[in-house]
């Protein structure tokens, strides 16, 4: 059995959630109105390709993850929002992030992936050794703050679901699902009869979006999904 542990701090800037959160090396999906963004996290600050600070007043959702830990923010007025910490370690979330969560206990997890589109190339700028540059006609230009994979490799976002049971009924359902990290994968062509993997558009999860506030049964108020 796998326990998830979770903290939810209401009505903070996404700025403030990243400090009190005390992530020092993290990877940020940042979505704006005008834009969508990967940028890096260190100790509280966003920073894009070329090293220049990623502005956040525009932001109006986040998921930033550092491999142990997970954090959510959805904005819900003005420049304040919801926020949720989420990790297997309890002792890795802040006390003074906010409120204890109720935990998840899970009996199994399960690997989850997520094909990012683009075809990677490495980044060009200042300081953009460990960046990739992620580009399709369709879509543009994505840079992703990791090394550019081997040749023949794509890049594929890493998720771990976690697996419970329903008591009344024992009926098993993905009740959380947490980011870990972003990793080169070989993309082989897929077998007669089997399912082609899941793709996710620049970085963004293409299923089971476990967001604050999304409307795949996520509690707004904790930022957890609803078991029902």
């Amino acid at each position: 059995m796998t326990t998830l542990y979770g903290r939810a701090r209401p009505a903070t800037t996404l700025s403030d959630a990243l400090t009190e959160a005390g992530l020092t090396d993290a990877v940020a999906l940042l979505s704006a109105p005008h834009a969508y963004r990967v940028a890096r996290v260190h100790q509280g600050d966003c920073r894009t390709y070329d090293d220049s600070p990623e502005p956040l007043e525009a932001v109006f959702d986040a998921r930033v993850f550092d491999g142990q830990r997970e954090l959510r923010w959805l904005c819900t007025a003005g420049r304040e929002g919801h926020a949720v910490l989420l990790g297997e370690d309890p002792a890795a979330l802040p006390s003074g992030f906010g409120e204890t969560l109720p935990d998840l206990h899970a009996e199994s997890t399960l690997p989850s992936y997520y094909l990012l589109w683009g075809h990677p190339q490495p980044a060009t700028g200042n300081g953009t050794a460990a960046w990739t540059a992620l580009s399709t006609p369709r879509i543009g230009t994505l840079h992703v703050p990791v090394p550019p994979p081997p040749p023949g490799c794509r890049l594929r976002l890493v998720a771990r679901e976690y697996v419970c049971v329903e008591p009344r009924h024992g009926n098993a359902h993905v009740a959380e699902e947490r980011l870990l990290r972003i990793e080169p994968t070989e993309l082989a062509e897929p077998a007669a009869g089997t399912a082609a993997p899941q793709t996710a558009h620049s970085g963004a999860p293409a299923a089971h979006r476990t967001d604050t506030g999304t409307s795949d049964g996520t509690d707004p108020a904790s930022g957890r999904k609803n078991d029902g």
